[in-house]
């Protein structure tokens, strides 16, 4: 069966459904008794809030989750979903057994609280990265482990569990993700290297299996190091790797550049044209060209009823001469609330036309 690539490299195996191998006499198999292992690890299984961990050190137990927990914790690894609990009381750990020693047919148990599940494995590949497939389903945050009753990793649900190797490097801080690079690196012969790489993060420039030896002309040993230069560090796409890959060693910016959107200006919205106030003699009826002389009388209205004509011409109110419709308008706002009267000529003859206000 070939390589299966999944999101921690390291060791994690595959789980399909619980199934009985088959034998010439159903009734000559036994499954492998791991109730004596179960009552082991039992001590070993702790709660932190609702969430179910294992204890591996008297300090610290160790849990996966896509929830954030409702309780505090000492760190979260974004990618493998890892997290790490700190306990005040002693605890009793499990003892952490190298995914390496499994074995082709090797029975395992999927053990919690509560439930012993029987899995089988088979060994798929011959690398130290093997991965492992069983008949079975176990539980998340179980102790997955053989009839020696120490844990080759830690069951996440379905058909997978992480391997020991995974689970001490999160525990001993030799490997972390950064979610603002969109991956995750862990500690190498004085440097680190990329093992993962965020499907999903867009920016990221590092690939999977990039040596690290300095940022921006920092050395960088190991996570540790790594995570406090990339900390002093403002503008992450400007920070430039000293990074080893397939071979050749190349200067590598660790983040994409975020591109800008350009700035579009909002499309030109036309004006609706704001029809020009009336005047208060167009009100009355009256309509002047720029002589003042009357070009249209409104029906019904009080030039009219005036007797006014197109043609005649508006010379003053009250006394006021007038060149302008706008100066008429500005001496009748001026005159109160009275009769007004306005002179008109017309053929040399002038006439008065009284308006009341």
């Amino acid at each position: 069966m070939k390589r299966i690539s999944f999101l921690w490299v390291m060791v994690v195996c595959t789980l399909f459904a619980a199934e009985a191998p088959v034998v010439a006499n159903k009734a000559e198999f036994v499954y492998p008794d791991f109730s004596q292992c179960y009552e082991k690890n039992k001590a070993s299984i702790v709660y932190f809030g609702t969430t179910r961990a294992i204890a591996v050190s008297e300090k610290y137990a160790v849990a996966y989750s896509k929830e954030k927990p409702n309780v505090p914790f000492v760190k979260h690894d974004y990618l493998s979903h890892l997290y790490l609990f700190e306990s005040p009381k002693p605890l009793m750990p499990v003892k952490l057994k190298t995914t390496h020693e499994l074995k082709l047919g090797e029975w395992l148990g999927s053990m919690t609280d509560k439930s012993i599940i029987a899995v089988n494995a088979s060994k798929i590949g011959k690398s130290a990265n093997d991965f492992f497939e069983f008949g079975g389903a176990g539980e998340a945050n179980a102790v997955v482990g053989g009839l020696c009753c120490e844990m080759y990793g830690l069951g996440i649900g379905d058909k997978f569990f992480i391997g020991s190797e995974v689970l001490e490097q999160f525990v001993q801080g030799k490997t972390a993700s950064f979610p603002e690079l969109g991956v995750r690196i862990v500690d190498a012969n004085e440097s680190v290297q990329v093992d993962f790489v965020d499907p999903t993060f867009k920016e990221a420039r590092l690939k999977a299996g990039d040596r690290i030896t300095l940022l921006n002309g920092k050395k960088v040993s190991n996570v540790q190091e790594f995570g406090e230069v990339l900390k002093s560090f403002k503008d992450l796409s400007k920070v430039s790797a000293q990074v080893q890959r397939n071979s050749a060693w190349i200067e590598e910016n660790i983040l994409a550049p975020k591109v800008q959107p350009k700035k579009v200006a909002p499309p030109k919205v036309k004006k609706s044209a704001v029809p020009k106030k009336e005047s208060y003699l167009q009100t009355k009826g009256f309509s002047f060209d720029n002589d003042l002389r009357i070009t249209q009388i409104k029906p019904g209205s009080f030039a009219e009823k005036s007797g006014l004509k197109i043609g005649d011409r508006l010379m003053q109110v009250e006394t006021t001469p007038i060149s302008r419709v706008s100066q008429a308008d500005e001496s009748l706002r001026n005159v109160g609330n009275r009769e007004i009267h306005l002179l008109f000529d017309r053929d040399d003859f002038q006439f008065f036309v009284t308006l009341k206000r």
